[in-house]
């Protein structure tokens, strides 16, 4: 199952291609998740109350991105859909050799867009948040809450994440661990 250096898992919408061409930037969409280990390719996604969990592997330099959009249920299934999107980005992992207690995770988005009704975002956020706990997987950083979109590029073979507010840059992680674009490229 490695014959290709990236993996586009539910989304068959966006080609995956196998070559290492310069510089890929690929969007995570909303519902799909992604495990590659092309040191070309950087995931982006958009979050509003959205949120993606962010799993890296540093002695494989592998890395996933999740990008979660499914409500927490207020019944008695609660974060279960959370979860199980969660678990799918994990098991992508193992699949490809990464051992579940020696993930790094990241956890970013789940904004409260609106600031009205009730807090989806920060719902989907929590249930990611303690997911991790509860299955001991280390949580290396997380930007979660507040009522700005975040728009997020991460490199999954070097482990870097950028983490960008409209109106300015916050860094989450080294922004060197990106590869360069070129001019003709707009991330925003």
């Amino acid at each position: 199952m490695r014959e290709s250096a990236i993996r586009q898992i539910r989304d068959p919408t966006v080609s995956a291609g196998s070559g290492a061409s310069a510089d890929r930037w690929l969007e995570v969409g909303q519902g799909a998740f992604v495990v590659s280990r092309d040191p070309y390719l950087v995931l982006t996604a958009t979050l509003g109350s959205c949120v993606a969990v962010i799993f890296y592997d540093a002695g494989a330099r592998i890395g996933g991105m999740t990008h979660i959009f499914r409500c927490v249920d207020p019944g008695p299934a609660g974060g279960g859909a959370v979860v199980a999107e969660i678990e799918m980005l994990v098991n992508a992992l193992m699949r490809e050799g990464s051992p579940r207690s020696i993930l790094q995770a990241r956890v970013v988005g789940g904004a409260h867009i609106l600031n009205r009704g009730r807090n989806v975002g920060g719902a989907m956020a929590h249930v990611a948040l303690e997911y991790l706990q509860a299955e001991r997987i280390d949580l290396v950083d997380h930007d979660v809450g507040g009522i700005r979109a975040r728009r997020i590029a991460f490199n999954p073979v070097a482990g870097g994440l950028m983490v960008s507010y409209p109106g300015s840059m916050i860094t989450v992680a080294e922004p060197s661990d990106l590869p360069a674009r070129d001019d003709s490229t707009e991330l925003f």
